[in-house]
This record gives structure tokens, sequence and C-alpha cells, in this order.
């Protein structure tokens, strides 16, 4: 492989000629700029691109950081965020963090080291005080999840309101037994919405919550298991609301193996509006948040925020939900 020490040989220049000529920078006359152009494509020479961008004011490159990728949750999130870059010049690595403090240490180490121009945080379980220093010095969104009172900025959907909503539809349909299925992490802001809101629209109506508290892996498996258990301890149970796609689908093998019908015998709603929803039988009621708005307009305002140097705004974007009404209702 050919080195920028044996082109400028070549072309009888120094190496920061070579250098100049090849990032279009500086004042270098016709012939001289002609030699070295000469001289790279004789030597087949490849500019090392990451030294080039690092010497750049920007690397053009965005960290995106989520919890981790076995959840199709996350696959529309990306792509918006994947599209806006594209469409504007911009590089994205995503990393997972599965939640562990050592790696997100890690990852985060590449923007401290002006290796990337900002973060994309998905499912942060970062601390409000090292979410306020991060977003203190450097560009950072919060993406869906965020940390109540921090500084950053963030792009996110009412869970409040999305779960008063279908808690609500369930009341009206006659449902006075309801329960909250829950696995995963627990003090993330969509888990204490969705569960504030579920226990909200119940004590309006002197109902009686029904959960399994304590931490479950988050999953299918997990889905299941709580719903045997639960009705096991209160089989009058007639729906359950979960707080994904994929922990419903566990409950549903759960009542089919018990040999109950979905609605007519139990109703179950969820969150997420996945894949799972749709393949499922019967199909899910779910609420999609609109991952891909969602990516877009976080991307949006990091470009900004990396790229007009007066443009400081905090920003609290709630963008709109949908919630898609299918057969297990």
């Amino acid at each position: 492989m050919s080195s920028i020490d044996q082109v400028a040989l070549l072309a009888k220049v120094s190496v920061a000629t070579v250098s100049r000529v090849i990032n279009n920078s500086g004042n270098v006359s016709p012939q001289t700029r002609q030699r070295v152009m000469d001289a790279v494509e004789r030597l087949k020479y490849q500019p090392n691109a990451m030294g080039s961008l690092l010497r750049k004011e920007h690397t053009g490159m965005i960290l995106v950081m989520l919890h981790s990728v076995d959840n199709p949750f996350f696959a529309p999130i990306v792509q918006g965020i994947e599209s806006y870059a594209q469409a504007n010049g911009m590089n994205v690595l995503i990393s997972t963090t599965y939640g562990d403090p050592s790696r997100e240490n890690h990852y985060l180490e590449l923007v401290k080291t002006h290796f990337v121009d900002g973060i994309l945080l998905i499912a942060n379980t970062m601390t409000l005080d090292v979410l306020n220093e991060l977003s203190s010095r450097f560009p950072v969104v919060q993406v869906l999840e965020y940390v109540e009172d921090s500084e950053a900025s963030r792009v996110t959907i009412d869970f409040y309101a999305a779960t008063i909503e279908l808690i609500e539809g369930l009341v009206a349909k006659g449902h006075q037994h309801i329960a909250f299925v829950h696995s995963g992490l627990e003090h993330i802001i969509s888990t204490q919405k969705k569960r504030q809101a579920y226990r909200d629209v119940l004590s309006r109506y002197n109902l009686t919550p029904y959960e399994i508290c304590g931490p479950h892996a988050f999953g299918y498996e997990s889905g299941a298991n709580l719903a045997h258990q639960l009705l096991d301890q209160y089989p009058f149970i007639s729906a359950f609301f979960a707080t994904s796609d994929l922990i419903a689908t566990g409950i549903l093998s759960t009542l089919e193996a018990k040999q109950c019908r979905v609605p007519q015998d139990k109703a179950i709603v969820s969150f997420d509006n996945t894949v799972f929803a749709t393949l499922s039988r019967p199909a899910l009621t779910s609420v999609d948040v609109n991952g891909y708005a969602l990516g877009m307009q976080a991307m949006d305002y990091l470009y900004r925020r990396i790229h007009q140097k007066k443009y400081r705004d905090r920003v609290c974007l709630t963008l709109p939900y949908t919630i898609h009404h299918r057969d297990s209702e």
C-alpha cells in the first residue's frame, strides 16, 4: 500500500503540499496540483479517511446509543435517523449498551475524543448528573426515553396520555378487572408513565389494580409467566394491558394454553405496534410511537445543534402517537 511520503517523493513536492492537494486546501499551482494527482493515480494512493475526518471541525459521524438490537421496536427509529443522516451527508455509528455503565462509558469516549459530533440516546439509562454534564459539553438528544428534569433535549411521545386512552377504552367496553403486565427496565420514563396512567384510570373508577411487582427479564417468556401467575391468583381478570407487544404475545400464549378466547373471554392491549402486533392471532391493539418520525426529528435537531454555532436551544418535542385498534380488545 502506497504512503503519502511516496506520493510526495514521486511528485517532487513536500508531504504538506500533497495534503493540501488531497484536501483541496491552500494555494497550490495548477502544475504542481497536476503532478501530485498524477502521482496519486500512478501509485494508487488511498488517503487515510479517518485521519482526514479528525483534522476537520466536524467528523460527520453520529453516535446512536441504544439498549439492544433484539427488539424490532427500535428499527423504525434507527431508520429515521439514518434516512436524515444520509440525506445530509452524515454517517451513523450504532452501539448497544444493554444498560451496562461500563459499555456506556466506553462509547461516550468517542464523543469526548471528538470521534463523533453528537449523540442520540435511545432507552437511556444514565443518571441525571451524568446526562446533564454530558449535554453541557456536547450535542445530545434523548429519543423516546428521557430523564425528567434533565437539561438535554428530547424527542418523545406522551406515554401517559396513550395509556390513559387504552385503559379508558377497556373500561368503556365493560372491563372492571384489568391487569398491568410489565417486564424489563423499571426505572425508565415510559414504564413509570404507563404504570401511573393505569393506576390513575383504575382509581378514577374505583377499580382494583392487578400487577405482580418486581424485576422480570424483558420478553415473551416473562409475559407468559406473569399472565399465568395473575390468572392463578385472579381468574376473573378480563383484560390485560401489556407494556410491549412482545410481552403481549407471551400473554396470548398463556391464554391459549388455558383455552381462553381473545377477545371474547379476555382482552389484550399493548404498546409499540411492532411486527408482533400484526402477526399475532388475533392481531393486537397497540400504540404506534411513530418511531421513524421520532428518529427524523431527533436527527434534525442534532444536525442544527452541530452545524449552527449559535443554536443552543433546548427542545422538548412531544410527537403524536397512533393507536391501532385490532381484534384483541
